[in-house]
């Protein structure tokens, strides 16, 4: 009876015993283990080796995070961009022309041709002078304001009506600028 009765090993043999883990792979956890055992002798914290692991992790994480912002943030530019280009190509308001009409743009007096319809718009305030890829524009007062909220830097000249109401305390208010005044 001796014989059918088994002896129960460690819980490797019995693993290698029921063909659940390889004499490979029993070594290989062995060899862990006495690793582990040689840091805890020799004073290397096991722990500490932890935590750096999970720092560097921590920082892959926060650089992969980074990375992921400025490429939506550089993908959101490109749509405002897009929306810009939209506007200023459905509502353009520019009429070829022979009179000059002098603006600035980035500290530099720049120069359009435009019609004597669009010089008064201009100087009334219903049309704009907006920038698109080096190019100029004329858009309706409406659509600048529109296109001013979503990027600044593309309205170069929007004319405000509201600068035109006259102080009381004014010397000046009794003489009229002339409409005809070219600078």
């Amino acid at each position: 009876m001796s014989k059918n009765k088994k002896t129960f090993g460690s819980l490797r043999d019995q693993l290698k015993d029921a063909g659940l883990v390889t004499a490979k792979q029993a070594k290989k956890a062995e060899r862990g283990a006495l690793r582990t055992e040689l840091r805890i002798k020799k004073g290397i914290d096991v722990d500490s080796v932890k935590q750096e692991v999970e720092a560097a992790r921590t920082k892959k994480i926060e650089a992969d995070r980074l990375r992921s912002e400025q490429r939506n943030q550089l993908t959101q530019e490109k749509a405002v961009l897009a929306q810009v280009k939209q506007l200023i190509a459905a509502h353009s308001q520019r009429q070829a022309g022979e009179v000059a009409y002098n603006f600035t743009d980035q500290k530099k007096v720049k120069k359009i041709y435009v019609s004597e319809e669009n010089k008064t718009q201009l100087n009334q305030g219903y049309l704009a002078i907006v920038k698109f890829d080096d190019r100029y524009d004329l858009v309706p007062e409406v659509v600048a304001r529109r296109i001013q909220e979503r990027h600044t830097a593309s309205v170069l000249y929007l004319h405000d009506k509201a600068s035109e109401a006259v102080d009381e305390d004014d010397p000046y208010k009794d003489y009229p600028i002339p409409d005809d005044l070219e600078w």
